[in-house]
């Protein structure tokens, strides 16, 4: 039996794997070491996922993880404390999309979802990678910033009538209150990114629409265009990719650049091609 974890800022995707089959899947609060303590980690662990792995023999576990690039060896500790005779990988979260969406090595890949994260690879190595600055200094395309920008307009009273007033009946939340959870209380990216599915529920209006397409076009100006994209495809994981994929397609297309694999998940991509690379191993 192996795992495999996809871990994101908002949540976690295991799946356990046995002859390349998932026989069971798992999904746990995100466990992101760069932004909760170890600790935390340490309590969602034993709570959520040991429970279910003490019911199968685990040889190998691989996870990879938003934040892990800095701080994985936090999750990595975590885990073999709690399976000492367990493999345990712990890579970042662009990494697990780079192994699930370049098969053959080579692409650029990039994450799409609470954050942004991308990534150059050439023969199954990084060959470029922009530094992550986060949702204050940049992640332009991400749930973070698109809710973000959302609230900022609710804020000043720039939305449109017709959608302000849906919006306060979706959501009961007042201006001190996106204040308070903005600058007092920790995780406001997730907090942020949970008003993004208003935009999606009322895409078909024009306000909505122009939100996720800047930011797609900010993504591909300040982003996507460091990579070699007029010669290699650009993949992508995560939910705002797979959710706006009609409008990411329409921004990518006017910029030049290839689509390539666009998934919410890439777990089943990871199963099958760790599976693969763990026979040839043995």
């Amino acid at each position: 039996m192996i795992v495999i974890a996809d871990g994101g800022a908002t949540k976690c995707d295991w799946a356990f794997v046995e002859d390349g089959t998932i026989v069971e899947r798992l999904k746990m609060e995100g466990i992101n070491p760069f932004s909760v303590p170890e600790e935390h980690i340490r309590e969602v662990v034993k709570r959520d996922f040991v429970p279910v792995a003490a019911r199968y023999d685990i040889s190998h576990i691989w996870f990879y993880g938003a934040g892990c690039g800095f701080g994985g060896e936090r999750i990595k500790r975590v885990l073999d404390d709690f399976f000492p005779s367990t493999e345990v990988f712990v890579g970042s979260d662009i990494d697990g999309a780079a192994k699930a969406c370049c098969a053959d090595g080579s692409g650029v890949v990039c994450i799409l979802g609470t954050g942004v994260s991308s990534m150059q690879v050439e023969c199954g190595e990084c060959v470029k990678r922009l530094p992550g600055p986060g949702y204050i200094l940049g992640d332009e395309g991400s749930g973070t910033v698109m809710g973000r920008m959302l609230l900022s307009d609710f804020i000043y009273d720039q939305m449109p009538p017709a959608l302000h007033k849906l919006f306060t009946e979706e959501f009961d939340v007042t201006i001190p209150e996106i204040i308070d959870r903005t600058y007092h209380k920790p995780a406001a990216n997730r907090f942020f990114s949970s008003f993004t599915p208003f935009l999606s529920r009322h895409i078909d209006e024009e306000y909505c629409r122009d939100i996720v397409r800047r930011n797609f076009e900010l993504l591909a100006k300040r982003n996507l265009s460091h990579y070699d994209v007029d010669r290699l495809a650009v993949n992508f994981v995560g939910s705002v990719a797979a959710v706006f994929e009609d409008i990411l397609t329409e921004v990518l297309e006017e910029c030049g650049i290839r689509k390539g694999v666009i998934v919410r998940s890439p777990i089943e991509l990871l199963v099958r091609n760790l599976t693969t690379e763990l026979n040839k191993r043995e």
